[in-house]
């Protein structure tokens, strides 16, 4: 039989201590565990800025005339077009030539078609300037009675008809002048100068082609001009009161998500656009050449419209604001119990909601962690 030895008293007191200093620790921690889920976070009142904003979706795009599609309105050969896609062209360069041996030699006919119609006509001014002079001198001599009128009256006659004659000789001279004038235009139409500096984006025919003109002058080479993009912003009609030409838009695409673009609206249309059943108002922003080298046409933007700006207000944390019995409160300590204080909000950003009136920087506030039912009475706040 197995004899228990006596345990000494004071071992026995010591245990009994050990346990229930354990046991009140554990019941302190839960106790303050079970505090800290009812209050929630605390957060002091300060000042920040605020930013209010609209988040919309928008394309980049290439601006009136950034797209220049080059054509001819010459017929013939192409005799050069160096040009590829891809390749950078400069303003005013030549891009295109078109064979022009048959229109050098019209413009030669043409010319000597002018000198001889302008000999023509020196020729009838000096046989008027006879004509005119022999009148004169029959006009002289019928008022001495050397000559007859019908002699005078010939006279006159023939300088009228040359007279007429040299006024179709420079008509004719003009003509032929005119004739030369446009072969030297189609001329100009076989040499093709780049309108613009920029990339060739597409090349429709090849060196040694024949190209025909006909009603409309066929597409050659399209140039695209990089540095001229612009931003479609796709408002919701929701938001289109609020947003203004003016306004500061921020932005940024996917490719670059780290990387935040401004502009500036430059102009809204009036024309809707339909999409989903839902309606868009497009806002225009044109974007700044320093940065088109990184964005390209037809890229997604995600943006934010800057509808207003504040500069060191009170503010507190977006969920500290409760809408509770068609009031605007928030939580304040009082000793061991919450008590809701009404406040008067003012704009809000992603982070934090103005506060008009019923704070003081510097006071503290609470942020339930858990609904909390409503006291029976809302305190007005500290006036400001």
């Amino acid at each position: 039989m197995m004899v228990l030895k006596k345990i000494p008293l004071k071992y026995v007191l010591r245990s009994a201590i050990v346990i229930a200093i354990v046991i009140l620790v554990v019941l302190f921690l839960v106790k303050q565990k079970g505090r800290g889920t009812r209050d929630g976070e605390t957060f002091v009142v300060k000042r920040a800025n605020v930013t209010h904003f609209t988040e919309q979706t928008g394309i980049i795009k290439a601006q009136v005339g950034a797209i220049v599609k080059v054509g001819t309105r010459a017929t013939g050969t192409l005799t050069h077009l160096k040009y590829q896609v891809g390749d950078f062209v400069k303003q005013g360069e030549l891009i295109v030539k078109i064979d022009d041996r048959e229109i050098l030699s019209n413009i030669k006919n043409a010319e000597a078609q002018v000198e001889e119609q302008k000999r023509d006509l020196e020729a009838k001014e000096a046989q008027y300037i006879y004509s005119k002079t022999n009148y004169e001198r029959e006009s002289r001599l019928l008022e001495k009675e050397f000559t007859t009128r019908d002699n005078v009256d010939k006279a006159r006659t023939e300088m009228d008809v040359v007279r007429a004659e040299v006024e179709l000789a420079k008509a004719r001279v003009k003509e032929a002048q005119e004739r030369l004038n446009a072969l030297n235009v189609s001329l100009s139409y076989t040499k093709i100068y780049a309108p613009i500096s920029g990339f060739v984006s597409a090349v429709s025919t090849q060196q040694g082609e024949t190209v025909v003109a006909g009603l409309s002058a066929p597409n050659l080479i399209t140039i695209i001009d990089p540095t001229k993009l612009e931003m479609w912003i796709y408002v919701d009609e929701t938001d289109i009161g609020r947003t203004k030409p003016g306004m500061k838009v921020e932005y940024w695409v996917d490719t670059y998500r780290d990387k935040r673009f401004s502009g500036i609206i430059h102009t809204i249309y009036p024309q809707p656009e339909i999409k989903d059943n839902i309606v868009y108002y497009l806002a225009i922003v044109k974007i700044d050449p320093e940065d088109t080298s990184l964005l390209k046409p037809e890229m997604t933007t995600h943006v934010r419209i800057i509808v207003e700006e504040k500069a060191n207000v009170l503010v507190v944390p977006n969920n500290a604001v409760r809408f509770e019995e068609g009031k605007n409160v928030v939580y304040m300590k009082n000793k061991d119990r919450l008590e809701r204080r009404q406040v008067i909000p003012g704009i809000r950003d992603d982070q934090f909601t103005e506060i008009v009136s019923g704070l003081s920087e510097g006071e503290v506030i609470v942020i339930p962690s858990v609904a909390k039912k409503a006291p029976a009475s809302v305190s007005s706040g500290s006036k400001k």
